[in-house]
């Protein structure tokens, strides 16, 4: 196994390949490290993993900019690896996961939302430095008036058909699963589209993932 670490455009890059690559990769939007059993079981099977670490912009066009960006100098630094990675979205990680595809879907293989923030009216709370953040980064004058949110481009984004499986609890205190995960799923049973689920009862925010990660691994290897 190696580690790189590199900068792009001033931001930290790391990406970890294995000792018997196969050109797929793994890119964690948020919190590399943080709930990454399935990573680590990918990582074994030859799976890389890569990590930009753009924080505090909530999947903001700006954000979706610089993945794009880093995008392209990835696969020029690594041309082994394929050109479509598969993303996963931890929390507010679920923000750069789907802006990401939603403007750039022929780039992305499959998508893996955790307990996604997908609604910016959900999260961050009222009053909050994250949604102080949130505000200037997305260059909101009236937050009431907002409609950028993922939950507001649902029916563009199951125009791409992209793969998607989400795992949440639905006693989330802190991204709430009605207000976020459930109103993507309502959405695309209303569309017929094949939006796989998990959700684990009486689990709140914390742990992320699942205790067996076999289901996770098989969406992505499947």
């Amino acid at each position: 196994m190696q580690t790189f670490e590199f900068e792009v455009n001033d931001f930290k890059a790391t990406v970890i390949i294995p000792d018997n690559p196969n050109g797929k990769w793994i890119w964690k939007t948020e919190f590399f490290f943080a709930f990454d059993q399935a990573e680590r079981s990918l990582l074994d099977m030859g799976y890389t993993r890569v990590y930009y670490q753009i924080n505090d912009m909530y999947g903001s066009k700006r954000a979706v900019k610089l993945m794009a960006n880093f995008h392209d100098v990835l696969l020029k630094k690594f041309p082994m690896l394929d050109s479509k990675p598969y993303l996963f979205g931890f929390s507010r990680g679920g923000l750069y996961a789907f802006n990401y595809a939603l403007t750039y879907p022929k780039r992305v293989n499959k998508i893996y939302l955790d307990a996604p923030v997908l609604n910016l009216k959900s999260w961050p709370k009222n009053g909050s430095n994250e949604q102080k953040q949130f505000i200037k980064e997305y260059n909101i004058v009236d937050l009431d008036a907002f409609c950028d949110s993922p939950i507001d481009h649902l029916d563009e984004f199951f125009t791409y058909n992209i793969p998607t499986f989400i795992v949440a609890g639905d006693s989330d205190e802190i991204v709430p699963f009605s207000e976020n995960g459930q109103i993507m799923i309502d959405k695309a049973t209303k569309l017929k589209q094949d939006v796989k689920y998990i959700l684990k009862k009486g689990c709140g925010h914390h742990p992320h993932s699942l205790k067996y990660v076999t289901p996770i691994v098989d969406f992505i290897i499947k």
